[in-house]
């Protein structure tokens, strides 16, 4: 987390990103294309560059990704840019699973631990993630079935860890100590299928 970047021009965010949605996908994403869309006016209109690698929106060659085409559909924008805040912030979500509804004070503690930056640095980030989070929308179909699918991987490796089939002879008795890690969640739906998968294989009648 320490090299998290972010921009001095967060006033800007919302322009960038409507931009971005109605130009076409360039082959590349620099200062040239930038000035050619109006989106740079000096310097300072670079570091959104160093932010669309973060999350994901282009490449190490600044080539756009899947990530920055589905951003170009209308009705899929706001659910790739939740996706791309969301890994490209890992570690935060980590930390704080809703960490696109944490108050200034909770996210500038974080940032400020983690990177150690100055006071106006680390306002910066802030006020980046911030921006980022408000054209993003982490309720959305296409985000929620990501995360779905993550649950249902999750559970199911769950489920082949527990189907243990205990066949020993009468009288010998057994002791077993399972130890299970949850996954990091508020949906409690998850908690109880696992739970649910435990009692089905530890305690099925013969």
């Amino acid at each position: 987390m320490s090299e998290t970047p972010y921009t001095v021009l967060t006033g800007k965010i919302k322009t960038y990103f409507d931009k971005f949605q109605q130009a076409g996908v360039p082959q590349k994403v620099d200062v040239a294309w930038l000035k050619s869309i109006g989106c740079w006016s000096g310097g300072n209109d670079n570091y959104i560059l160093t932010v669309l690698k973060f999350i994901g929106f282009i490449d190490s060659s600044n080539a756009p990704t899947e990530l920055w085409k589905a951003y170009k559909d209308p009705t899929k924008a706001s659910a790739a840019l939740a996706k791309g805040v969301t890994e490209g912030y890992k570690e935060l979500f980590g930390t704080y699973p809703d960490a696109n509804r944490k108050d200034k004070d909770t996210l500038y503690a974080f940032f400020s631990a983690k990177t150690g930056k100055a006071k106006k640095t680390v306002d910066y980030m802030v006020s980046t993630f911030i921006g980022l989070c408000q054209l993003a929308d982490f309720g959305t179909a296409e985000y929620k079935g990501e995360q779905e699918k993550t649950t249902e991987e999750t559970e199911e490796k769950g489920r082949k860890k527990l189907q243990i089939t205990s066949q020993v002879p009468a009288g010998l008795a057994v002791n077993m100590n399972i130890q299970i890690t949850l996954p990091i969640t508020e949906d409690a739906k998850v908690y109880e299928n696992i739970f649910k998968a435990l009692r089905e294989q530890l305690f099925k009648p013969e």
